[in-house]
C-alpha cells in the first residue's frame, strides 16, 4: 500500500473536490439566470415569490442529506474498502445531487412558461474577441508540447516502455501501460485537439442570448473569462504530461502534487464563475430588460422540451453547438449536431492510445 500521506493527500484533493461539487449545487439555484429555475424556464422574479422559495427549501433539505449520506459512504469506503473506493464516493455524491436536482425540477415544471423565441443574430466584430490572447495564444499549447519534446528527445530522457498511470484510480500502481515519447507527442496532441476545438466553438459556435446592450457585455465577458479557462487548462495540460514523464520514477511525487494542483484549478475556476453568475447574471448594475418591461421571460431562448433530463440539449433545428447550462456554470454541447459526437469521440479515444499500444505490444509478444 501506498504511505499513508500519499493516501491522506488523494483522499484528501478527491474529498474536497467532492465538498466543492455539494457547496456548488447548494448556491447553483441563485448563480443561473434570471428565469430559469431548476432548468425550467419561468417568470421573472418565481425565485423570489412564496413557491419558488418552498422549491428551493425543500432542495436544500433533500442536498443536506444526500451529501450526508454521501460522506458517510465515501468515508466508511475509504476505511473498509482502502482508497481505491475514493472515485467511488465522489461518484455517489455527483449521482445524489442529481437525483436532488431532478426532483426539484419535477416540483418547478407545473410553473413553465414558454420563453421568448425571438432569436437575436450576433455582428462579429474585431472588438469581440473571445479568446484572450487570439491566435497566438491559442498556438502557445502546441509550441510548449514540441518545446518539451525536443527537450525530452535531445537530453536523451528515455520514456519506459511501461509507465504506471492507474494509480490515480486505487493509489498505488496496478497496472502499466505503453508510454514512449511517441505516445506522449499523440495522447496530448489529441488532448489539446480537443480543448482547441472547444476554444473555437466558444469563438464561433455559440448563439447568444443577447446580441446588444449592457446584457450582452456582460454575457461576452462571460464567455471570454470560460475562453481563458479552457485556455489554461491546455497550458495545464501539456505541463502536467512533461511533469509526469520528469519524475515518472518518483510515484509518490506524482500523486502528492499533482491531485493537489487539480484541486486548486477546480476550485479557482468555480469561484470565478460563480462571480460572475451564469451567462454573467450576477455581474454588478444587470438588470435584465425583460424583467423591467414585460412578464414574459427570456431565459436561454430554447424551449423546455429540448432539455432532455433538464441538462441535456438535443435539438437537430437549432445551428448552435454550445449553449450556455441551465443549471451549471459554463457551456454545454447541443447532441442533435453531428459535429457533437465527432469532438466527444476525438475526446474519448485520446485515453485510449497508450492502451492500444500496450495492448498491440502484448499480442506481438504473445504471438511471438
Amino acid at each position: 500500500h501506498p504511505p499513508i500521506y500519499i493516501q491522506v493527500t488523494i483522499a484528501g484533493a478527491i474529498g474536497g473536490v467532492a465538498m466543492l461539487n455539494a457547496a456548488l449545487l447548494w448556491f447553483m439555484p441563485r448563480l443561473t439566470r434570471p428565469d430559469l429555475y431548476f432548468a425550467v424556464t419561468v417568470s421573472p422574479g418565481f425565485r423570489d415569490e412564496a413557491e419558488g422559495k418552498s422549491i428551493l427549501r425543500g432542495y436544500r433539505i433533500e442536498l443536506m442529506i444526500a451529501s450526508g449520506l454521501a460522506l458517510a459512504a465515501f468515508v466508511a469506503g475509504v476505511a473498509l474498502l482502502g482508497i481505491g473506493f475514493v472515485p467511488v464516493g465522489f461518484w455517489v455524491q455527483v449521482l445524489a445531487g442529481f437525483v436532488v436536482f431532478y426532483r426539484a425540477r419535477g416540483r418547478t415544471l407545473p410553473y413553465a412558461m414558454p420563453p421568448t423565441m425571438i432569436r437575436e443574430a450576433e455582428v462579429q466584430e474585431k472588438h469581440n474577441r473571445v479568446i484572450p490572447g487570439g491566435r497566438i495564444a491559442a498556438a502557445g499549447p502546441f509550441v510548449l508540447l514540441a518545446i518539451c519534446a525536443t527537450y525530452l528527445g535531445i537530453h536523451g530522457i528515455e520514456t519506459p516502455a511501461r509507465l504506471s498511470n492507474h494509480w490515480i484510480i486505487n493509489g498505488q500502481p496496478a497496472d502499466f501501460q505503453s508510454h514512449t515519447l511517441l505516445i506522449y507527442l499523440l495522447t496530448t496532441s489529441g488532448t489539446l485537439i480537443s480543448l482547441t476545438l472547444v476554444l473555437y466553438g466558444l469563438a464561433r459556435w455559440v448563439r447568444p442570448v443577447y446580441a446588444s446592450g449592457p446584457e450582452r457585455a456582460r454575457e461576452l465577458k462571460f464567455r471570454r473569462t470560460t475562453a481563458a479557462i479552457v485556455l489554461v487548462a491546455e497550458y495545464y495540460v501539456v505541463l502536467q504530461a512533461s511533469w509526469v514523464l520528469f519524475v515518472r520514477s518518483n510515484d509518490g511525487l506524482l500523486r502528492v502534487i499533482t491531485f493537489p494542483l487539480a484541486f486548486v484549478f477546480v476550485l479557482v475556476v468555480l469561484v470565478v464563475l460563480a462571480r460572475l453568475g451564469q451567462g454573467g447574471s450576477r455581474l454588478q448594475g444587470l438588470k435584465q430588460k425583460s424583467s423591467a418591461v414585460s412578464a414574459t421571460p427570456v431565459g436561454d431562448r430554447t424551449p423546455d422540451r429540448y432539455w432532455k433530463l433538464g441538462v441535456f440539449y438535443f435539438n437537430p433545428d437549432d445551428s448552435a453547438i454550445f449553449v450556455e447550462k441551465r443549471f451549471g456554470l459554463g457551456y454545454s454541447l447541443n447532441f442533435g449536431r453531428p459535429i457533437t459526437w465527432f469532438i466527444l469521440a476525438l475526446t474519448l479515444m485520446t485515453p485510449l492510445i497508450p492502451i492500444v499500444a500496450h495492448l498491440s505490444r502484448f499480442l506481438a509478444r504473445f504471438g511471438a
